[in-house]
């Protein structure tokens, strides 16, 4: 992927309500990963362990976005795009709160 797509990517997320809603979700999914573990831990619950990096690595790049803080080499944005964090803290919201 080039800088120029990736900054188009950047581009569609780089809203102030998307960041603040990156961030909210964020730190939710945080607080719930920290309030109740076992939910998302690989042995105690149907997720396997590359699913609670997935969502570890979603938190981490739903906060730098929600932030505000971007990445300037090439290889970091494209490993902290917004776009697929946030929907992958969409889904795991959805499998906490159902």
């Amino acid at each position: 992927m080039t800088g120029q797509a990736i900054s188009f990517w950047y581009s569609l997320t780089d809203k102030r309500p998307l960041r603040a809603l990156s961030l909210v979700m964020a730190l939710t999914l945080a607080g719930c990963v920290f309030w109740s573990p076992s939910r998302f831990a690989a042995q105690t619950t149907t997720l396997s362990w590359w699913q609670g990096i997935l969502i570890v690595w979603a938190v981490c790049a739903g906060v730098l976005h929600g932030t505000g803080f971007r990445p300037r080499r090439l290889r970091w944005p494209l490993v902290f795009l917004p776009l697929p964090a946030m929907l992958v803290m969409i889904a795991a919201l959805l499998y906490r709160f159902s």
